[in-house]
């Protein structure tokens, strides 16, 4: 009887991702797991040890902590800050991979106008100045195996010309893949994908171009709430199975969700290869609110977590982005994440 009523709950709620009802189905507002205002968590397990990082702005901070569901700090260390490489600041969203016995960190700023070229922006519709038309995507490189060593800056990343933010990995059949979210314009922002040779390099063909794609830009009302948004990319793997999950709308709209995109076919540098989601696939409800920019973390044992931020006030401006993890479930290789 037991299996038979998780079994039943595992469809209402595969039911109700799909229609886009992402409440939890317990009613139980969750716990954070670090009441510090921070934002974009990422958590990362290694040798034994947990590692931490989350957006602080003016550089980037590592930090170990006891659990991966207890961030009392053991040890911290800032291992880049703005003001190098011509990175002026507001540096969001790092995250940490290890690739081969490296570690690196692929994270976005505001550069210099000296430092890097103007983006291109291929939809905008003025020209006038903003600070987004100089916002890439850039890496760190470990000099040692030490996650807590020297890290050196490599490249800011531009897929053919394009600004953007919240970059990851995907890797799939030995293949690097760069995702980002990339201004089309100012405050639209679209999911693309980039092949790459290496973790700081992306793949030219003989003509220097990237071919970048885009997979998803907003288009349903759910992505669309402030201003029109898909961006904090995740790469989900499950088996076989690849999904990214993506936060849309203006994360100060109230309406700040997740969306998700299933790889149907087997080329990830094609649009249509990928099934965006008819509904947002988790928001707000619970007790939370502005629910977004995850990261999965992926323990040893098999079990995998979504960490991601949320607030407990509806109001932005009183706002204080909370660090939040749950266990994911599955149907099947399906991500459950209203569950």
């Amino acid at each position: 009887m037991q299996a038979f009523m998780r079994f039943t709950a595992l469809i209402i709620a595969a039911i109700m991702q799909f229609a886009g009802l992402p409440f939890a189905l317990n009613g139980v507002t969750p716990e954070p797991i670090d009441l510090n205002d921070g934002g974009d968590p990422v958590i990362v397990e290694d040798g034994g040890n947990t590692y931490y990082t989350f957006t602080t702005g003016g550089g980037i901070d590592i930090r170990k902590i006891t659990a991966y569901n207890d961030t009392s700090l053991i040890e911290q260390k800032t291992v880049y800050w703005a003001g190098n490489d011509g990175i002026t600041g507001s540096i969001w969203a790092p995250e940490i991979h290890k690739i081969g016995d490296r570690w690196y960190i692929v994270a976005c700023a505001e550069f210099n106008e000296d430092a890097v070229p103007k983006g291109v922006m291929p939809e905008r519709k003025s020209e006038e100045p903003h600070s987004d038309y100089y916002r890439y995507g850039f890496v760190l490189e470990s000099k040692t195996e030490d996650i807590f060593g020297e890290y050196e800056f490599k490249a800011y990343l531009a897929p053919d010309g394009l600004n953007n933010i919240d970059g990851t990995y995907l890797q799939k059949d030995g293949k690097l893949y760069y995702v980002c979210s990339a201004y089309v314009d100012v405050a639209h922002q679209c999911i693309y994908i980039a092949e790459m040779k290496n973790p700081y390099t992306l793949k030219t063909d003989e003509n220097g171009k990237n071919n970048a794609v885009m997979l998803s830009r907003p288009q349903r009302s759910w992505e669309k709430h402030g201003w029109w948004v898909n961006e904090g990319p995740a790469v989900l793997y499950k088996n076989d199975a690849v999904y990214i999950v993506y936060s849309a709308s203006g994360y100060s709209s109230g309406e700040y969700c997740m969306g998700m995109l299933t790889l149907k076919g087997d080329n990830v540098m094609k649009k249509s290869s990928w099934s965006k989601s008819l509904g947002k696939v988790f928001g707000k409800g619970n007790g939370l609110y502005h629910t977004g920019h995850c990261s999965f973390l992926y323990r040893e044992n098999g079990d995998i977590y979504m960490v991601y931020h949320a607030t407990n006030n509806p109001d932005f401006s009183v706002k204080r982005r909370c660090t939040y993890i749950k266990k994911l479930e599955f149907l099947g290789d399906y991500p459950l994440l209203n569950m």
